[in-house]
């Protein structure tokens, strides 16, 4: 049985694994990451924690897979943006390679965390699926016959940043009006203060300061958050109703943008949000039925990501078992 490590490496926590080919986890570990412009120390910890991991591990280790934030050129091993630390066209490869004596496999955490749920998770049965996790952000990571689709520059599946008419918000992007200014989990948050700050200066009896959303976030509206408005929406907080009811409503308009143009088996929608289950799964499940294609959009079930915060450590160690096996000349799907 191969074993390999799946890093998956965050802007505040990089968490890895030690794994074999049915996604068991054998070792865990995990570094923080809170640096910002300052690879040389970034790398020192990334090597830091793959070489804990393999001390920790029964069997020799034979890869590392890695999902690293932000448009990623996986052949070259170049973070080609990452916000989170402040990189510009970075080598990741060469600096890690110098200090971890193993073949490294990288990709996008996205794509990772898509192979994760594609491989061990919600879509082990699939060989055309959607991946899209609700957080921070929104974007979709997208598996057509059994592979990951990368787009020519490596920035496919970027839904989160496509214009919804009528939003006016804007992004972080420099746009206006994207997916994400109320889809995300960041979306959700901002629309209801919004919306509360401006119920409580107009009086209105749904934003009484002892409306349940109030008294989540003790009266300080910076603290809201999207797990405080689903909490709400299941106490029936009308205000936050509205507020969900709008935020299912543009996730399901971007998963059957998704589900038009892709036409897949399943679409498994992750993510912090998705925590809410059911209290989401149902009204985004509506929507998709509104907005999609009937032919294509009643093939495509969505439903909810089974592997939580693991799926990018284990999409990334699918990643080092797949690219071994192709290099080996093997090319059979770890499924089989």
């Amino acid at each position: 049985m191969r074993h390999v490590i799946g890093l998956d490496v965050g802007g505040t926590t990089m968490k890895g694994a030690v794994m074999d080919e049915a996604g068991r986890i054998l070792v865990r570990g995990e570094k923080e990451t809170r640096v910002y412009n300052n690879l040389p120390i970034l790398i020192e910890r990334m090597a830091g924690l793959i070489d804990e991991l393999r001390k920790q591990a029964k069997g020799s280790v034979e890869a590392v897979g890695i999902g690293f934030p932000g448009p990623f050129d996986a052949e070259r091993g170049i973070s080609v943006h990452s916000p989170n630390f402040q990189l510009h066209q970075a080598d990741i490869r060469t600096p890690l390679a110098r200090l971890v004596d193993l073949p490294l496999f990288f990709d996008n955490d996205l794509r990772t965390a898509t192979l994760g749920e594609a491989v061990f998770g919600a879509g082990r049965n699939a060989s055309h699926l959607v991946f899209v996790p609700l957080g921070t952000g929104v974007g979709a990571g997208i598996v057509n016959e059994g592979r990951l689709v990368t787009g020519s520059s490596g920035f496919a599946g970027e839904i989160g940043h496509v214009h919804v008419p009528g939003l006016t918000a804007a992004c972080n992007c420099g746009k206006i009006g994207c997916v994400e200014t109320v889809a995300s989990a960041t979306g959700i948050a901002r629309l209801a203060r919004e919306r509360l700050a401006r119920a409580l200066a107009e009086g209105a009896p749904n934003a009484e300061p002892s409306s349940v959303m109030h008294a989540l976030c003790g009266g300080e509206l910076e603290r809201l958050t999207a797990e405080h408005v689903a909490k709400a929406v299941a106490q029936e907080d009308r205000l936050a109703i509205e507020v969900w009811e709008k935020a299912c409503d543009v996730i399901g308009w971007a998963l059957s943008v998704l589900i038009n143009v892709f036409n897949p088996q399943l679409v498994v929608v992750g993510g912090g949000v998705c925590r809410a289950g059911e209290l989401l799964l149902a009204p985004v499940q509506k929507s998709v039925a509104r907005y999609a294609m009937d032919v294509v959009g009643q093939q495509a079930k969505v439903v909810l990501a089974q592997l939580g915060a693991d799926a990018g450590m284990l999409g990334a160690g699918a990643l080092a078992l797949q690219a071994m096996q192709r290099e080996q000349g093997t090319c059979e799907s770890l499924r089989g």
